[in-house]
């Protein structure tokens, strides 16, 4: 068998070209899906925004600012959520895209009146339960937000595939609350 010269070398060099150029896809995928990440978490501030919906017909008498109409709210937020991300009725995207079904988690509206502390937690299946404790100032949201004003919190979730087809379930949660200056 005869030995050509540089053969070893050009057989290492190609295999560190392969392997640099799967770990540059590979970075690029996860970059990918970090940006759909990021891009549904904006989806999800923009929905809990809107569905801020407070009493302000309240406001003058106690400067007290507290969102009414929670089944209104929760109605905003879904069409709102599906506006910003193109979903169907059924929460599906419209057409080929990159991320399956979103599951709304969790939906919970918080209002502070009369040092108490009232939230309303919302499933996707429209059901609903309520919480009245006392406000000690120490309560967050389950992402660790510390409720100091009325506050939506919202947890959605979904697969999101990269162009590699590599598959990652995302969860996205965000907090937004209304102050009061």
């Amino acid at each position: 068998m005869e030995h050509k010269e540089g053969s070893i070398e050009y057989l290492s060099a190609f295999v560190l070209i392969c392997l640099a150029g799967l770990l540059l896809a590979f970075s690029f995928s996860v970059k990918e899906l970090r940006q759909y990440e990021a891009d549904a978490r904006d989806g999800l501030d923009s929905a809990c925004l809107s569905a801020a919906l407070i009493d302000i017909n309240a406001y003058p008498d106690g400067r007290v600012i507290n969102i009414n109409g929670y089944d209104n709210s929760w109605n905003v937020f879904k069409k709102c959520l599906k506006n910003n991300m193109s979903l169907d009725d059924d929460f599906n995207l419209r057409g080929e895209g990159i991320y399956d079904k979103v599951t709304i988690h969790k939906f919970i509206i918080y209002n502070i009146s009369g040092g108490r502390l009232i939230s309303r937690s919302i499933l996707q299946d429209g059901s609903a339960d309520y919480e009245n404790m006392a406000y000690t100032g120490r309560e967050t949201t389950p992402d660790g937000t510390v409720i100091v004003s009325s506050t939506i919190y919202a947890d959605i979730g979904m697969n999101v595939k990269s162009f590699l087809g590599i598959k990652k379930y995302v969860h996205v949660r965000t907090s937004v609350d209304v102050v009061n200056n």
